[in-house]
């Protein structure tokens, strides 16, 4: 064995000092402190999406749209774009984009590009940097509109993140890979998406994701070890309301005593309309309905009706469904049934729970407009409201613009077709190192 390493001598010594070398000089040879993660982060996500209705969360992580939204929910020109003017009387809008912009596959971002279909908008590329958005009439929530990012069917973005892997099941997303595409230090992340909570609940517990994203918090989650829970209030998405079929309920009174006799749970997360409170044209000073049995008994007193159906198309929403049932009953002595439905048949019901869409713009046109049959799940057909919406899409001023929606606001909780109750609480569970 001596003889051995005598023999070998200057090979040992050589393998002892580059091991030394590393060690000592690992931050220089390895970039020790900068090397990626390796592993992604892995998130667990409830919901069935295709490239289509990514959650914004992850499509703005993909790409960019023509204009993004500022801290008030204003639309502004985004990053991709060098400049915009505003002709024509505030139908034609000149997108000039920046000329340094390529796909996540390399290829250059031109105006030829733009591919949105939007129905009144012509998209018409004046030059490879320049485009017209156009409207036939004035349509000011256009910026909005624009917001979208921009994703080719093969997921090729113009974001931070490129798309390196998908997987589909059923066909729908079941994992997405994003890694960085300019910030090489930063981890790459794995979206894995369930069909339902309680699967994205397990997947946690058993350790194939770092962090989910739920609507209710089981309570092990609170003492779970190495869990970091936060809570937040999303009020740019959706809210909880109870909708009213104002052709079946048609006295303003009777569903103005539905609103006082239900129960309107914590202030913090109550959703007072249908504009995000983060948006430049939310009115705070609406009313509020708060539970008042005594008003409700009031506002019934001339009204009869027999039996009251609520559905409710989500089973999340069955225990407050169960207690709005019990609300009613107790206070306006209305025997009312509760009735299930996946696909809730918006033509003939009375009340449904359900979720209604925050829109990135104030405009409310598709949802309250009595024109528009599809949409208006209500129903709501009053002339002044109609008028406000229409206005409300045609003044480009912001100012006049917010009055707008404030009496909008106003007159639509005058008319109760809805029982705005709360924003949704999301919980994102996380594991720490």
């Amino acid at each position: 064995m001596w003889l051995y390493f005598k023999k070998h001598t200057f090979i040992f010594i050589g393998i002892f000092l580059v091991i030394i070398s590393v060690v000592i000089f690992r931050k220089k040879i390895l970039g020790f402190y900068n090397l990626p993660v390796w592993h992604p982060h892995y998130i667990g996500l409830e919901g069935r999406y295709t490239i289509d209705n990514l959650p914004d969360d992850i499509s703005q992580k993909i790409s960019l749209g023509l204009s993004v939204l500022s801290e008030n929910q204003k639309a502004i020109i985004s990053p991709l774009v060098e400049s915009l003017e505003i002709q024509n009387n505030n139908k034609d809008y000149i997108f000039t984009l920046k000329n340094n912009l390529s796909w996540s596959n390399g290829k250059k971002f031109t105006a030829y590009d733009v591919n949105y279909e939007i129905p009144g908008i012509t998209i018409t590329p004046l030059s490879p940097s320049v485009i017209k958005i156009s409207s036939e009439t004035e349509f000011t929530p256009i910026m909005s509109l624009l917001t979208e990012p921009l994703i080719k069917k093969n997921f090729d973005g113009l974001g931070d993140y490129v798309v390196s892997k998908v997987t589909y099941q059923e066909g729908y997303i079941k994992t997405l890979h994003l890694k960085p595409r300019y910030k090489k230090d930063i981890s790459s992340i794995e979206y894995r998406f369930y069909f339902n909570q309680a699967d994205v609940i397990h997947a946690y517990k058993i350790g194939n994701v770092d962090e989910i994203k739920i609507n209710s918090l089981p309570t092990e989650f609170t003492q779970w070890h190495k869990t970091n829970v936060n809570k937040q209030i999303e009020t740019t998405e959706k809210y909880v309301a109870v909708f009213i079929n104002t052709q079946k309920l048609g006295s303003r009174q009777l569903r103005q005593a539905l609103a006082y006799a239900t129960p309107k749970g914590d202030k913090n997360e109550r959703a007072l309309g249908p504009i995000s409170p983060n948006s430049w044209a939310y009115y705070p000073n609406i009313k509020e309905y708060n539970l008042n049995k005594t008003r409700a008994k009031e506002l019934l007193k001339e009204e009869k009706i027999e039996h009251l159906n609520l559905s409710v198309n989500d089973r999340q929403l069955l225990p407050l469904a169960e207690e709005i049932k019990t609300s009613w009953q107790n206070t306006l002595e209305i025997p009312v049934s509760i009735t299930i439905e996946n696909q809730p048949n918006f033509d003939n019901y009375d009340t449904i729970l359900t979720y209604g869409a925050i829109t990135k713009d104030p405009d409310q046109y598709l949802f309250w407009h009595s024109t528009q049959t599809n949409t208006n799940i209500t129903k709501l057909n009053n002339p002044r409201i109609d008028k406000l919406l229409e206005e409300g899409r045609q003044t480009n001023d912001q100012i006049e613009r917010k009055k707008i929606y404030q009496e909008f606001q106003t007159y639509l909780l005058e008319e109760a077709p809805a029982i705005f109750l709360y924003y949704p609480t999301v919980y994102t569970i996380t594991r720490s190192k």
